[in-house]
């Protein structure tokens, strides 16, 4: 089997944005590259699944997908691994975490793969902006519904693959936002895996992170770790480039609380492809 990429897509291969061709020409072109030689593609997303099927469709050629941070693996299309939060846990624990942070937004991915915001204020400003910057994200536009019933009920019966928790878009907000995520690892081992991205915090259930749905998708096709390349930018990747630590790499507009996790940064995304050849 030859040698697999595992990429982040947000900050990584959808990095620069291209909001009406989704991926940037020397990226794609790299890619069908590595597939057409024989190399496979693992998209490794905070995302949820449905988002593998526009980038396959773009690149036109077979690709795997680990969603929710590690939370969901399909090969071929079909899910192979599936894994949601204990309800009473994290009920117990979100109620608990509201109370002290005042935490301005919630939100699930569930098995349908809808993206289902519970805000705690109601701010039609807000959501006003939200739809707004949502709209010019182009091809990257995430479909969103605001439905607090379905938002509980995806967790009390099992369906959220994935929680989020947003805090602002200020500097200010981001800090807080990278404070509160060190605290909730602390105290909530045995409910969450924690990752910090920026104005947000995810959330999936514990023991599923990047590295971790990697691993298994690995050792579900007989693939050697020393045959992945993992790639990408932000919190959520850490626990892969820990994992992956030789051929580990990182965006170089990253955090350098990021970066300095991984072994190599690369300007572009295409740049892997000469560490992959030699």
């Amino acid at each position: 089997m030859g040698k697999v990429i595992a990429t982040d897509l947000d900050g990584t291969l959808f990095y620069p944005k291209r909001r009406v061709r989704m991926i940037k020409s020397n990226s794609l072109k790299f890619l069908r590259r590595h597939i057409d030689n024989g190399g496979r593609l693992v998209l490794v997303s905070g995302r949820n699944i449905d988002s593998a099927k526009m980038v396959k469709d773009k690149i036109n050629r077979p690709l795997d997908a680990i969603g929710c941070n590690g939370s969901v693996i399909t090969i071929n299309g079909e899910i192979i691994h599936d894994v949601h939060f204990d309800p009473e846990k994290t009920l117990k624990a979100l109620d608990e975490i509201e109370k002290e942070f005042k935490i301005r937004g919630f939100y699930i991915m569930n098995d349908d793969c809808e993206f289902i915001m519970r805000n705690r204020y109601k701010e039609p400003l807000f959501m006003t902006i939200y739809r707004v910057w949502n709209f010019f994200q182009g091809v990257y536009a995430t479909k969103f519904i605001v439905d607090k019933e379905k938002y509980f009920d995806g967790i009390k019966n099992c369906h959220a693959r994935k929680i989020m928790m947003f805090f602002g878009i200020t500097k200010k907000d981001k800090n807080r936002s990278k404070e509160v995520n060190k605290i909730i690892r602390e105290r909530y081992p045995d409910v969450f895996e924690a990752s910090w991205a920026n104005e947000f915090i995810e959330l999936s259930p514990a023991g599923c992170s990047k590295s971790q749905g990697l691993k298994y998708y690995l050792n579900y096709l007989n693939i050697k770790p020393s045959d992945v390349y993992v790639v990408g930018d932000s919190g959520n990747d850490i626990s892969m480039f820990n994992e992956f630590p030789e051929k580990s790499f990182c965006m170089s507009h990253a955090p350098l609380s990021v970066s300095k996790y991984a072994k190599h940064v690369v300007k572009h995304f295409s740049d892997v492809e000469k560490f992959i050849n030699k």
